[in-house]
């Protein structure tokens, strides 16, 4: 029986014996899986990010995260700039208020020195009361002209129901005067464009026929 580790076994029988400067033979096998065409390939392996795709991820999510911050302030800083505008104004408005209703209280002051200073003439009294009277009076005026305090003037004028309040009419022939305020009993004022206290006058009215 023939040894199998004999070249002759190895070549099998009947092959001739190499010669001395013969090449060694050998045989390359391709175990690689083969694919015919239309056959869809294997889907490629995830790869993992290199580094600089993470930077350049970490540097976009910076930037968004920054984007949001800058436009979170900017909204606060719009609500806030709002927030005051609203306080200033209502401030302003509560300001004013306080002011007309103090203005309204000294008003009847006024009056009464209009009052004082008329009857001090028509009662034919000393000149130095009337002079002491009507300084009080134009010292108090100068002082609520300071404040913004403006009469209103009413006398002659087509009456305007809204500053004035006709408490009597008079009646006349002439067409041009109908409507005319003929007599401002009491003065009226406006601090601005708020009115303070209509004035109280007489209204000429066209004599019916």
């Amino acid at each position: 029986m023939a040894d199998p580790k004999t070249p002759e076994t190895a070549r099998g029988a009947g092959a001739p014996a190499p010669g001395p400067d013969a090449e060694p033979s050998f045989t390359v096998v391709d175990r690689r899986p083969r694919y015919d065409e239309g056959d869809p390939a294997p889907d490629d392996p995830p790869r993992e990010p290199t580094v600089v795709q993470e930077l350049r991820a970490r540097v976009e999510e910076a930037e968004r995260r920054t984007r949001e911050i800058s436009a979170a302030y900017r909204k606060i800083d719009q609500e806030r700039d709002a927030f005051r505008e609203r306080l200033s104004r209502d401030l302003e408005r509560r300001v004013d208020i306080a002011r007309a209703e103090l203005m309204r209280r000294v008003l009847p002051v006024l009056d009464d020195l209009d009052r004082a200073l008329a009857a001090a003439r028509g009662a034919g009294r000393e000149a130095g009361l009337a002079e002491g009277v009507a300084l009080i009076r134009e010292r108090l005026r100068q002082a609520l002209a300071a404040e913004g305090v403006e009469a209103i003037h009413t006398s002659g004028e087509p009456f305007d129901p809204g500053v004035a309040e006709a408490v009597s009419t008079e009646i006349t022939a002439d067409p041009a005067m109908n409507g005319v305020v003929v007599e401002e009993l009491e003065p009226g004022y406006r601090l601005g464009a708020a009115l303070l206290r209509p004035a109280r006058v007489r209204v000429a009215r066209l004599a019916e026929e």
